[in-house]
């Protein structure tokens, strides 16, 4: 009888720790993190205060402005059935990280945070501690931070994949006026 249980049990053991050491989940993407996670320093003087600076713009309020009658009408008009805050086509432009295909989010991403820092800086969870020198920087980057530039036209790129004629409420985006508002550059 032992003849039989033992290599039995000897290839149940060997099948069950294959198991665990063979297969893997497939490896997880960053997650966008939201932007409260980068206001620890980046709500600081060192870290440019850019944190208060985005939280009295219109992206900040993004999500917000769906939550309104006027954007309700607006979705309907356009065709949706669901409320604009329940819209696909109307949280990709106004929630970060929803243009995203395939897009993972943390537990601490919150939609109603509108359009935040990871709407242009890539999912964060991978960099967020990794860019506070300029030795980091580059650093971060290879973590998937993005570094829009205006000399280059991948700023005003990155903005126009929303601020275009695709908009409802399209109004001719002027990209250099509203880079004055948006502009955050950290103190050297």
């Amino acid at each position: 009888m032992n003849r039989i249980i033992y290599p039995l049990l000897g290839l149940a053991v060997f099948m069950l720790v294959s198991a665990f050491t063979l297969v893997r989940p497939p490896a997880k993407g960053p997650d966008y993190i939201g932007a409260k996670s980068c206001k620890g320093c980046h709500n600081t003087t060192k870290g440019g205060k850019t944190y208060a600076k985005w939280e009295k713009s219109a992206h900040a309020n993004a999500f917000k402005t769906l939550k309104t009658k006027e954007a309700d009408k607006i979705a309907k008009e356009a065709g949706h059935s669901t409320p604009a805050a329940e819209t696909k086509e109307c949280l990709s432009c106004h929630v970060t990280g929803m243009l995203d295909a395939g897009a993972s989010f943390d537990k601490k991403f919150k939609k109603e945070e509108g359009v935040g820092c990871e709407s242009c800086h890539g999912p964060g969870d991978k960099y967020k501690l990794k860019h506070n020198t300029p030795e980091k920087v580059a650093k971060a980057g290879k973590l998937g931070m993005i570094f829009p530039k205006v000399a280059d036209g991948s700023a005003e790129k990155q903005c126009i994949t929303c601020h275009n004629k695709k908009s409802p409420t399209y109004k001719p985006f002027k990209f250099k006026e509203m880079w004055a508002e948006i502009e955050h550059s950290l103190p050297e």
